[in-house]
């Protein structure tokens, strides 16, 4: 349901709130058959144009010893047996002046549970004039049409209070890492993960009013209250669950870099 609902999306341009701005969510078609080669020459041109804003903006990101650049693997939505160098699923949204772009966007959507944002970029001369406030006002709206419940992005750390005060976005506790850590996510070595709460929900359980603003949400009070008689020894039994879960994905993480050490 949620895959037939964004292949309607594809290659559309829909309006935004700004006179002359549009935007467009395209994905790679090479494995489309069924396309109209017109359809896929347009996706593909369109993508190769979002590829050379984000080659301007970023240095190449390799791997395998130097023989791939993830950028190139990201817009093309590469397939790979290994997860971490799996980014199937990868959408390019584009915000569009006229045949020009002026802001892209790289989006995975994993399920309703969460999308992420690992790569984002605006080209010189629209830097400053609110760009990125668009996409992500149209994006965001979209995500929560499509019942997303959140939206991640790594941050790098001279960014990181960019995303929070300007945009809404918090770092991820310990607890919501936990939460997230069967899904493939992009992450860069430095940086922090931060969440835009999009939907009522976190955790599986439905938020009552402690606050309006996700970002002031404090689980270990919202799990107070639903402890009941014994809170402090059952949070003693539950940090010492949560220390032990950590350490174990520290030691995950570290093989993990490792084996990219390698490659």
């Amino acid at each position: 349901m949620l895959h037939d609902d964004i292949q309607k999306l594809l290659g559309i341009s829909f309006p935004t709130g700004v006179d002359g701005l549009t935007w467009k969510l395209l994905k790679s078609n090479n494995s489309d058959f069924n396309m109209h080669d017109a359809l896929r020459a347009d996706t593909h041109a369109k993508l190769s144009q979002a590829l050379d804003l984000l080659r301007a903006c970023f240095k190449p990101i390799m791997i395998e010893r130097g023989k791939r650049n993830i950028i190139i693997d990201i817009i093309n939505s590469s397939t790979s047996k290994y997860k971490r160098l799996d980014f199937h699923g990868f959408f390019v949204m584009v915000l569009q002046k006229d045949d020009e772009f002026t802001y892209v966007a790289t989006v995975r959507i994993h399920g309703q549970k969460l999308a992420e944002m690992p790569l984002v970029a605006t080209i010189f001369k629209y830097r400053g004039q609110g760009m990125c406030r668009v996409l992500l006002h149209e994006l965001t709206k979209m995500l929560s049409k499509l019942q997303v419940q959140r939206l991640v992005l790594p941050s790098v750390s001279d960014q990181l209070e960019f995303w929070q005060c300007v945009f809404g976005f918090s770092k991820m506790s310990t607890v919501e890492k936990l939460e997230i850590l069967g899904f493939p996510l992009l992450v860069f070595r430095g940086t922090t993960i931060c969440q835009k709460i999009l939907s009522n929900t976190m955790f599986g359980m439905e938020i009552e009013e402690v606050s309006q603003e996700p970002s002031r949400f404090n689980p270990k009070d919202y799990l107070k209250d639903r402890l009941g008689p014994g809170t402090k020894r059952n949070f003693r039994n539950l940090n010492h669950k949560l220390r032990s879960e950590v350490e174990v994905i520290r030691k995950e993480k570290k093989i993990m870099l490792e084996d990219r050490e390698k490659i």
